[in-house]
């Protein structure tokens, strides 16, 4: 199983009065996980968008554990569960890394659509790379 690690140390716009970061903004870390993950198998969602496809988050599942607080560098594992015929499931771990505290667990699923916004199979080239 292939897997992609992002960094991301925690900026004081991402927290909240107390330093704890927002809760939303692991949606942000997701979104970067997925996009490398995708960069490293040659996707791009600028090249998808080009073919007229997109592929928006239409299920996102997190179970927060421990908080991550400014200033901590988080490590964003991010892996591919399944392709489905229109849809792929992404799974995410999220870790301190000075601590090798597991923060969160997520999932998101992305569906590929085209621009009326119609469910589309998903292309077998980008298929294939992702298999």
């Amino acid at each position: 199983m292939h897997k992609h690690i992002t960094e991301h140390r925690v900026r004081y716009a991402d927290t909240d009065h107390f330093g704890v970061v927002y809760y939303a903004r692991y949606l942000d870390w997701f979104e970067a996980g997925r996009t490398e993950i995708l960069r490293d198998k040659g996707i791009t969602y600028a090249d998808l968008e080009k073919k007229g496809f997109f592929a928006p988050v239409v299920e996102v599942k997190v179970n927060y554990k421990k908080p991550a607080r400014y200033d901590d560098i988080v490590v964003v594992e991010t892996t591919i569960e399944n392709i489905g015929n229109s849809s792929i499931k992404f799974n995410y771990k999220v870790f301190n890394k000075e601590t090798n505290e597991l923060l969160c667990e997520a999932y998101t699923v992305n569906v590929f659509i085209n621009k009326e916004m119609k469910s589309q199979r998903i292309p077998d080239d980008v298929r294939g790379v992702l298999s």
